[in-house]
């Protein structure tokens, strides 16, 4: 069953308690560490954007036990600006 992410950006944490290296992820999701560094430290501007983002964040949160629906809704209320760019794609 997957966890739900604290109201706080703290994946790395629950990486961390959940015993998963950066490196598994990497292997398992062909993201490269950077970019799941970018992820653990909410450096969301070195990531390509828009829905990359999202598809990043979704596979970071299974590789990691978290529901990905939740780690994407707080990815979106971290970075409002995105949200309005991908509708104004639309």
């Amino acid at each position: 069953m997957a966890t739900m992410p604290s109201k706080s950006w703290s994946v790395a944490s629950i990486r961390q308690t959940n015993g998963i290296s950066l490196e598994e992820i990497a292997r398992n999701t062909k993201l490269k560490i950077t970019t799941l560094k970018a992820i653990e430290d909410a450096n969301f501007d070195v990531l390509p954007g828009g829905i990359y983002n999202i598809s990043y964040i979704r596979q970071y949160a299974r590789a990691i036990g978290v529901d990905e629906g939740a780690l994407v809704q707080m990815y979106q209320a971290l970075r409002p600006d995105d949200n309005q760019s991908q509708a104004d794609q639309r």
